[in-house]
């Protein structure tokens, strides 16, 4: 059985981190929720419903400094994959 790993990378002023999620919305979703954790209504506007706005918008508001590339899917053959084990 072969699972998806959907993933951007979100390339910040400071630091850059990858994001997963296990389909394309689950992705968009947790983007637009880090978007939201510093977007700021007074100076940025509201944020745009459409998420090809929003990441124009993000774009624009951010500038040059921070931006989420890198789009795509990993197949993960799970057949490969040890079984995860609770931790105590």
């Amino acid at each position: 059985m072969n699972i998806a790993i959907w993933h951007c990378y979100h390339y910040g002023q400071f630091d850059t981190y990858v994001m997963l999620a296990e389909t394309e919305e689950l992705l968009e979703a947790k983007v637009r929720e880090a978007i939201a954790d510093g977007w700021y209504p007074d100076t940025d506007g509201p944020m745009p419903e459409d998420f090809g706005d929003l990441m124009e918008k993000y774009q624009e508001v951010s500038g040059d400094f921070c931006y989420f590339g890198d789009w795509g899917f990993t197949v993960i053959d799970a057949a490969l994959c040890d079984p995860v084990q609770e931790k105590d």
